[in-house]
């Protein structure tokens, strides 16, 4: 069923509007069967940020590499900005979304060079924790990328949203799904649909 938007509207009933509402959300997730690296340069990220990445979210939050943190961000990434699923989207950031994750995952591995002497991927479980606590405290020294408080913060909602925005993530806390709208597709990297 398409719903025109200017019908929802103008329609002007509760029911039309959750509707509407309905169809851009289903609109907005698009799973990515692999990381190509077509989309990575369409993502606007390289693949060395986005194995990074799937490292940095897995220490935020764990079970986030298994569940495709690399995929999803590519996906979302190559998506409209009005499209995007990521919570970046809702901190109101003027600049590019592609450019705060690189930017902000350089300065993670930057600093874990200085500090610890390898990068972040081989840094063992104290050193990362200690990394994580220092990026998550909002100034840590030399940083040089986006708010430091900010990338932790988005991150940490990004890899929640990734890891326990879904009906088998929700059920692995032990809780039910009660969904106020299903998500109309599985997220990157799962093959059980969500619904």
């Amino acid at each position: 069923m398409t719903i025109s938007r200017f019908d929802s509207l103008q329609d002007g009933t509760r029911r039309a509007l959750l509707k509407a509402g309905a169809f851009a959300a289903a609109s907005m997730v698009v799973p990515v069967p692999g990381v190509a690296a077509s989309a990575t340069l369409e993502a606007g990220v390289d693949a060395d940020a986005l194995d990074l990445w799937s490292r940095w979210l897995d220490a935020l939050v764990p079970g986030a590499a298994a569940a495709g943190a690399a995929r999803y961000l590519a996906s979302q990434l190559s998506l409209p900005r009005e499209a995007s699923v990521l919570f970046l989207r809702y901190m109101d950031w003027p600049g590019s979304y592609a450019a705060f994750y690189q930017d902000g995952l350089s300065a993670v591995d930057r600093l874990a060079q200085k500090h610890f002497g390898g990068h972040f991927g081989a840094l063992d479980v104290e050193a990362r924790t200690r990394l994580i606590d220092e990026v998550g405290g909002g100034k840590p020294r030399d940083w040089r990328g986006p708010p430091a408080g900010l990338f932790y913060f988005v991150s940490k909602a990004d890899g929640a949203d990734l890891v326990f925005g879904s009906t088998a993530g929700i059920e692995a806390l032990g809780l039910s799904y009660r969904a106020h709208i299903e998500p109309p597709s599985v997220w990157p990297g799962k093959s059980e649909v969500l619904t």
